[in-house]
C-alpha cells in the first residue's frame, strides 16, 4: 500500500511598500514632535535665563527692595547713589562719577563686560531710559519687556516731611528760625544739600518742585544754630512714589535757654532797712538772642508779694497800688529786656512784703526761701538765695 506524504512548508512574505511608508511616516511624526519639544524647551530655557538677567540689570539700576536693615530698605542701585539713570548699561560696571559706588551688577557680568548687554539669543538689550524700559526681542518670537519704574516722578520727585519738637514735645515757636534742617541727596551725579527751617509749629517738608527727593538712603541733620549747637542725625529710606515721615525730637528744650547761674542768688536790704527782702540773681542765655515780654513766679516757699523787677539795674516792672505781685501773677516788662546769646545778665526782684495790698506792709526776709520763676520765652529757673 502506498502512502502519500505531505510536507507543510512555511510561507514567507516581504515588507510591502505601504508598510514601509507607514513606518517612515511614523518616524517623521515622532521626529517632528521631538524637534518641536526640544525647540520649545530650548526657547523656554533661554527665555528664563534672559528674564533673570534682565531682572539683575534692573536691580543694578534701581536697587533690590528685598535688602533691608532695621526694617528699612537700603538698596537703591545706581539711581540711589547718583540721582540719575545711567545713560547706557556700561555705566553699571564702570563710571568716572565720584559718587559712583558700583559695579551694580553681579561678578559674572563684571567679568564679561560685553556679554551681559546681550540676551540669550545674542541680540542686544534695548535700554530706553526715557521710557523707563529694558527689552529683549526674545529671539524674534515675542518681546520680553520690563519696566524700570512707572514714571520718572516715582524715581526723582518723592517727599519727606515731619515735625521738630523738644524733650517736652513742644514745637520751636519763635525759635524756629534758629533750627536748620539739612537733607543731602544725589542729583545728576553730585551730592547736594537742601537746607530749610521748620515752621513755628515744628512742621517741615521737602517737596517738589523746590526740593524733589530721589529714591535712596539719604542723610538728614537737624541742628540748633545756637548755644551748644545740638544736632540730630538720621538716615531716611525713600522708596519710589513715597511720602516719608521723619519726625525729630531733641533731648533738651527749645524754651529753657535761660539757665540760672549757680551761686549767683543773693538777698539784700533796701537802703535804710535791715531786713533782706530783696533778691538778686543771674541767668545765662544758652540760646539765641532773647527778648523777654514778662515773667511769673510760680512757686515761693513763703507768703510774700513783691513791688518791683529790675534788669541790669533798670526797672522793667513796677507795681501800681494797691496790688503787689505774688505767686501766679504775670508781670509785663517795659522796656523789654534783650539778652544776647551766650551772655549773663542780672535780675532783681525787690521789696517783698507780707501783704498784697496793705499800706504799710512789713518786709519779708527772703534768705533761704525757694523761688521758681518762668520767663515769657518758656525758660524756668529755680534757686534758694
Amino acid at each position: 500500500m502506498k502512502m502519500k506524504v505531505y510536507c507543510a512548508m512555511k510561507q514567507e512574505h516581504g515588507v510591502t511598500l505601504i508598510e514601509m511608508l507607514v513606518v517612515v511616516l511614523i518616524i517623521g511624526i515622532l521626529g517632528a514632535v521631538a524637534m518641536r519639544t526640544i525647540d520649545a524647551t530650548s526657547y523656554q530655557a533661554k527665555f528664563d535665563k534672559t528674564s533673570k538677567e534682565m531682572s539683575e540689570i534692573l536691580i543694578g539700576i534701581v536697587g533690590n527692595p528685598a535688602i533691608v536693615s532695621e526694617g528699612r530698605r537700603v538698596s537703591f542701585g545706581y539711581v540711589g547713589d547718583l540721582g540719575q539713570l545711567p545713560e547706557n548699561l556700561n555705566e553699571l560696571i564702570n563710571s568716572s562719577d565720584v559718587n559712583w559706588k558700583g559695579p551694580y551688577v553681579s561678578r559674572q557680568f563684571v567679568e564679561d563686560t560685553t556679554g551681559f548687554k546681550f540676551d540669550e539669543w545674542g541680540n542686544p538689550y534695548l535700554y530706553d531710559p526715557a521710557n523707563l524700559i529694558l527689552q529683549s526681542t526674545g529671539g524674534g518670537k515675542q518681546n520680553l519687556t520690563m519696566k524700570i519704574a512707572d514714571s520718572l516722578v516715582d524715581l526723582f520727585e518723592n517727599q519727606i516731611s515731619g515735625t521738630i519738637t523738644d524733650i517736652y514735645s513742644a514745637p520751636p515757636a519763635n525759635f524756629a528760625s534758629n533750627i536748620r534742617i539739612k537733607l543731602t541727596v544725589p542729583n545728576n551725579g553730585a551730592l547736594i544739600d537742601y537746607e530749610i527751617t521748620p515752621r513755628n509749629d515744628g512742621y517741615y517738608e521737602f517737596t517738589p518742585p523746590d526740593y524733589p527727593v530721589p529714591i535712596g538712603y539719604h542723610k538728614m541733620v537737624v541742628s540748633k544754630q545756637y548755644g551748644t549747637g545740638d544736632s540730630l542725625v538720621r538716615w531716611i529710606s525713600v522708596t519710589p512714589r513715597s511720602r516719608v515721615i521723619g519726625d525729630f525730637r531733641f533731648a533738651s528744650g527749645f524754651h529753657d535757654n535761660l539757665k540760672y547761674v549757680t551761686g549767683s542768688a543773693v538777698t539784700y536790704a533796701s537802703v535804710g532797712d535791715t531786713v533782706k527782702n530783696n533778691i538778686g540773681f543771674q541767668v545765662f542765655n544758652s540760646g539765641p538772642d532773647i527778648t523777654l515780654d514778662s515773667m511769673i513766679v510760680t512757686r515761693l516757699d513763703t507768703t510774700a508779694f513783691y513791688e518791683q523787677v529790675k534788669w541790669e539795674a533798670n526797672v522793667v516792672w513796677n507795681y501800681t497800688h494797691p496790688n503787689r505781685a505774688g505767686v501766679g501773677d504775670i508781670v509785663a516788662f517795659s522796656p523789654n529786656p534783650v539778652i544776647p546769646t551766650n551772655s549773663i545778665t542780672r535780675f532783681d526782684i525787690v521789696e517783698f512784703k507780707e501783704h498784697k495790698t496793705a499800706l504799710p506792709a512789713a518786709p519779708v526776709a527772703m534768705h533761704g526761701v525757694k523761688i521758681v520763676i518762668k520767663f515769657s520765652d518758656g525758660s524756668v529757673i529755680d534757686f534758694i538765695p
